[in-house]
């Protein structure tokens, strides 16, 4: 057998084949774990707003392209949804509800329907016995009121109703917006509370004006008298994974949750996520009376990581409209001589905010009056002139009544609008409450962003529905001055709230290497008629490249 030397030209060729190899190995991408195709894909990115498929691993987007682009990333393993058309966008971020109370409410009894009052004593009584709940036995739940409807006057109940359902139980009742709470005779008893007992800082207790007796009425910080008097057991982790599922199902993948036992909340939010379980990006906000431990422990807003995140400290300026307790310059028109309930002395709320700011913690200010918020934006500026740092993005919570001159703090402050368009009812019932002047500086949306103000939208919840559907809907309809075209109602849904919890780098818009949150919708929100949108069901939500929800 005759070896015949190999040439140098296949030498250096087999050496550079050899080469292309190696490349081509390294330069492979390992398979997705999730792609979605066929997809009409708003990706709220201004720089590359649409594309028609997306691929994710390991939690974070990995390609967005064509749909035969993104084929190309799938492997054996790879979950592949074919969403025929259907529009993707980023997954919605709630930047206001109130996560474990929501639960409970699911939990708790319902009058809200009732459309006389036989028929709210009937559903409670009924509801006590269905429940099998024995005498003794605190009751909790929601109920509709004020209503003048109803209750005639100014619309307020008395414990008489209540009693009359309910002889045996303690019943507390709270109104949406969780302003007031109702109560019968034995819940007033068990809260200690008499005729003549002295009124409560930041807060009222209503008494009969002819027999000086309690009528069943706490208002603002005297609703404390009741939630520290009477028990509600409940189990947190129970109901945390009731409103998980609520508000997956609605294609929510972020909150900010506002302050119920956080801490223990949070526990329970770890020991979830540690179980794999959690499936809703959570930032955790904290009451005023736990600023001290959080500075003691070191803790900061943003601390956490990409499914807990530690959140702002919030604060009760006012009350609420339909409480008749929102903090105002001038009386209620329907209430002459009542211009609401302020919980802060003007100086302790600047000292709470620069506290706060000073050791690195955001502030969510509820304001909901004029002059709450106007107390709220000078609280901020206060405290950014003593700490020069103006990067904590402080927010004012609901934001609801405006003067003009306001409207334009929020941007030279750089302080979050974060706002709840489905509360504030119609404009004749604002026009009602407010006069109408006051009634057209609601929900200034459009005039803030005139003024360069970053949005977030929320629903309080369980205030008001959870669904984004619902809140878009008010956005782009109800308010012919302030109304806002649709994909600014989406962009202050994901990319707004995200940016309101330091988090709009990782989420909110849907771009190369931040995190797989998406929902896939029934209809295409950018294009059908504004009477269809209510109609929109949520088809698939996705967080982290994982379908946590599929209609």
């Amino acid at each position: 057998m005759t070896n015949f030397p190999m040439s140098k030209y296949f030498i250096s060729n087999f050496i550079l084949l050899a080469l292309v190899a190696v490349i081509s190995s390294c330069s492979t991408e390992p398979p997705a774990d999730l792609i979605v195709t066929n997809a009409k894909i708003y990706t709220v990115d201004e720089a590359n707003p649409m594309v028609e498929a997306i691929a994710v691993r390991d939690g974070k987007i990995v390609g967005l392209g064509t749909s035969s682009e993104i084929e190309k990333l799938k492997g054996d393993k790879t979950k592949v949804i074919d969403a025929a058309g259907k529009l993707v966008l980023p997954g919605f971020v709630d930047s206001h509800i109130h996560a474990f109370w929501g639960g409970q409410r699911l939990t708790e009894v319902d009058l809200n329907r009732s459309k006389t009052i036989e028929e709210l004593k009937n559903t409670l009584s009924n509801w006590i016995t269905e429940k099998q709940i024995s005498p003794g036995t605190p009751i909790w739940g929601v109920g509709p009121f004020p209503s003048p409807t109803l209750f005639g006057g100014e619309g307020w109940p008395t414990k008489e109703i209540l009693d009359e359902a309910a002889p045996e139980n303690p019943v507390v009742l709270s109104r949406g917006g969780a302003h007031a709470l109702w109560l019968n005779s034995l819940a007033l008893k068990e809260s200690g509370i008499v005729k003549g007992m002295p009124q409560l800082e930041g807060g009222e207790i209503v008494f009969d004006a002819k027999t000086g007796e309690p009528t069943g009425i706490l208002k603002e910080n005297a609703q404390d008298l009741a939630t520290n008097s009477i028990s509600h057991p409940i189990d947190m982790e129970a109901i945390f994974k009731m409103t998980q599922q609520h508000a997956n199902s609605l294609g929510l993948t972020s909150i900010t949750t506002m302050p119920l036992t956080p801490q223990a909340g949070l526990s329970i939010l770890k020991k979830m996520n540690n179980e794999g379980t959690l499936t809703l990006r959570t930032n955790l906000g904290y009451a005023p009376t736990q600023l001290d431990s959080l500075i003691a422990a070191g803790a900061k807003t943003s601390d956490g990581d990409d499914m807990i995140q530690t959140g702002p400290i919030k604060i009760f300026m006012d009350g609420s409209l339909g409480a008749l307790s929102a903090f105002m310059y001038e009386p209620f028109t329907d209430n002459p001589g009542n211009s609401g309930i302020g919980r802060y002395e003007k100086e302790d709320l600047n000292a709470l905010v620069e506290k706060a700011n000073a050791n690195n913690f955001q502030v969510a200010i509820h304001a909901i009056g004029d002059k709450a918020v106007t107390w709220a934006l000078d609280a901020i500026e206060v405290a950014q002139k003593k700490s020069g740092n103006k990067s904590l993005r402080n927010r004012v919570e609901h934001n609801t009544v405006n003067i003009l001159s306001d409207t334009k703090r929020f941007g030279e402050l750089g302080v979050v609008a974060s706002m709840q368009p489905h509360i504030t009812g119609n404009q004749e019932y604002r026009e009602k409450r407010l006069g109408t002047e006051r009634g057209h500086q609601v929900d200034m949306w459009k005039t803030l962003l005139e003024n360069n103000a970053m949005l977030a939208w929320s629903t309080d919840w369980p205030v008001s529905s959870l669904n984004p559907i619902d809140i878009i809907y008010d956005i782009v309809t109800r308010y012919e001055e302030q109304r806002l075209p649709m994909k600014d109602a989406i962009k202050y849904y994901t990319y707004g709230s995200s940016y309101a919890s330091h988090s709009e780098k990782t989420k909110g818009t849907l771009e190369m290497g931040k995190l797989g949150d998406m929902v896939i919708l029934s209809q295409d929100l950018l294009t059908i008629p504004t009477e269809d949108i209510k109609k929109t069901e949520v088809l698939y939500t996705i967080v982290g490249g994982k379908v946590v929800y599929h209609k």
